[in-house]
């Protein structure tokens, strides 16, 4: 895939750049928690590099779901303070997203400068990819850069509609995603292990569908083996997964049983505390009142035995309730057993739920890509066109 990239000769002086990032972290007690390769700490390595050149850069993110009207819980301020911190120099954020106070900002902006806009979806426009709108942002620049490959699923107006006022390009962390996810079926060594984790069925049924007749295993935890788990007619106690599911897995499972590799035996819980008490039971074991929280011990090396022998893994989602660390145990085995394997194979993870797992492991750097997406890293690996990279392509 051909796409308008920044390029290292580009001159960037003095220029108003617009940069669309992903900082749609959590905000706790005002503070954006995002780790040493988070979002946001990703996408600051790119504004510097065009701070260093001179740019005046305009920084654009969304940050939850305000539905289109002003609510201070959203503002983008905790933002700013992370951005500051990672590049060592203070960056206001202005008090709206367009008009005439933005204006002022940016007439006093300096070569070098960073400046944050406020909260995107602030403006309902922006979730309706509505032109006024991106005409409105694009204004403030004159050349704007997609470096949010995570959002870029959306045909949203910073993404998707703005690229028509202004001359637009890829920047580095979104180029590289593309580059290595698109590689990935042309160069496909095997044997080629798909992990599949998280909660939803209905949001990674197209991978599933796209690649299970290439791969040669599937290896399927967390509430997604519930489902197929339920398909084989056996009982999960209160165990989420969801029933609409079950339909699709059994075909699956019909046709494709071979490849399909399921939890021998699980870890169970009666309540979802911290201090539960945790049994490991046998799938065919499990009691009305048990939850499943994790894979056991013996699905933990089935799965290592075989990620240790291929050489192409991709993963997306976690194996266990990660949610609460003591239920983490076997996500944490696999990621070292994947991280071991970068060099011998071509390791690709993605998905936020699994990010903080690889930081808390030290790991983050440990393999040939580790995705900023989640819903766009499976969207483009089942073929699904994402507008904001379609409005990027030569």
């Amino acid at each position: 895939m051909k796409l308008r990239k920044v390029g290292t000769s580009m001159d960037v002086q003095g220029k108003r750049v617009l940069v669309r990032i992903d900082a749609n972290v959590p905000i706790v007690k005002g503070r954006a928690v995002d780790g040493p390769h988070g979002r946001i700490a990703r996408s600051a390595v790119d504004i510097n590099w065009l701070s260093q050149r001179g740019a005046k850069v305009i920084v654009m993110t969304h940050l939850g779901r305000p539905n289109g009207r002003r609510v201070a819980a959203y503002s983008v301020k905790p933002v700013a303070k992370r951005l500051s911190s990672l590049l060592g120099t203070p960056i206001e954020v202005t008090r709206t997203v367009t008009g005439k106070d933005v204006d002022k900002f940016i007439a006093k902006m300096g070569q070098g400068d960073v400046l944050l806009l406020e909260n995107l979806r602030f403006d309902r426009r922006e979730e309706e990819n509505a032109p006024s709108f991106a005409e409105a942002l694009a204004k403030f620049g004159d050349l704007y850069i997609n470096d949010a490959f995570s959002v870029s699923h959306r045909a949203h107006a910073s993404l998707d509609a703005i690229t028509s006022f202004l001359p637009s390009y890829a920047g580095p962390l979104l180029a590289t995603e593309i580059s290595v996810l698109s590689k990935l079926e042309e160069h496909m060594k095997h044997p080629f292990s798909l992990m599949l984790g998280g909660l939803k069925m209905t949001t990674k049924f197209s991978i599933i569908e796209r690649f299970l007749s290439k791969l040669d295993s599937l290896l399927v935890g967390g509430a997604l083996a519930n489902v197929f788990l339920v398909a084989q007619g056996k009982k999960v106690g209160k165990s989420v997964y969801e029933t609409e599911s079950i339909k699709s897995a059994t075909r699956l499972l019909k046709k494709y049983a071979k490849k399909i590799v399921l939890p021998t035996d699980v870890v169970c819980v009666h309540s979802l505390r911290r201090d539960a008490k945790q049994v490991v039971k046998s799938v065919d074991q499990i009691g009305a009142s048990d939850r499943i929280v994790d894979i056991g011990p013996a699905t933990r090396k089935m799965f290592t035995q075989t990620l240790e022998g291929s050489k192409t893994i991709l993963w997306n989602g976690p194996l266990g309730y990660c949610e609460i660390e003591e239920f983490c145990s076997g996500t944490r085995d696999v990621a070292r057993a994947i991280a071991a394997q970068t060099g011998k194979a071509t390791t690709i993870v993605g998905g936020g739920d699994t990010l903080p797992v690889i930081e808390s492991l030290h790991l983050a750097d440990r393999f040939t890509l580790l995705s900023t997406g989640g819903a766009a890293f499976l969207a483009f690996l089942s073929g699904e066109s994402l507008p904001g990279i379609e409005a990027l392509k030569i």
